[in-house]
């Protein structure tokens, strides 16, 4: 009796799994790794303008040496430096940039943090995520984060910002 459950178990489980099922591929570049602060808001203009400075590593690597099986395996060579963004939050209602054109804080869900909020959780240095394309991050990336991670969305003119993808050295 046993014998015959654990078959038909088998048969389900194995069943229910096809090979040519797989999971969606992302649509999007991934976001990069970066910490963000904020910047003092002015005293001038009531304290409404405030700004975002954020650091991300710049990677670039190359491949040193020649692969000799056996023998000798080629190298990364990989040389790092920061870039730094510093992102205005405020933008005048004469600009008329629509809200996916502007320099955003949002969270995980993609709803965009109020200032107050931001201020709060931007005090100190804070890791983040930071959009390369200037869009919301492809939720393929984002399924390993920690719920409260934030995401920082550059807009005109700072994205999108291929450059701040690891390359290969030219």
């Amino acid at each position: 009796m046993r014998c015959c459950f654990v078959v038909c178990l088998s048969v389900v489980l194995v069943a229910g799994v096809r090979a040519d099922e797989r999971a969606d591929l992302p649509k999007d570049v991934p976001p990069v790794v970066g910490v963000a602060t904020v910047l003092t808001p002015a005293a001038d203009n009531g304290g409404n303008d405030w700004s975002v400075r954020v650091v991300v590593p710049r990677v670039v690597w190359e491949k040193v040496g020649q692969q000799q099986p056996k023998v000798r395996w080629p190298k990364l060579r990989v040389s790092v430096t920061e870039a730094i963004l510093d992102l205005s939050m405020h933008y005048s209602a004469a600009s008329q940039l629509s809200e996916q054109s502007q320099n955003r804080v949002l969270d995980l869900k993609g709803r965009r943090l109020s200032r107050q909020e931001a201020l709060r959780r931007l005090q100190d240095s804070t890791p983040v995520l930071v959009s390369v394309s200037g869009t919301l991050p492809d939720a393929w990336y984002l399924r390993c984060t920690k719920p409260d991670t934030l995401i920082i969305v550059p807009g005109i003119p700072n994205a999108p910002a291929p450059e701040l993808l690891p390359r290969k050295s030219r």
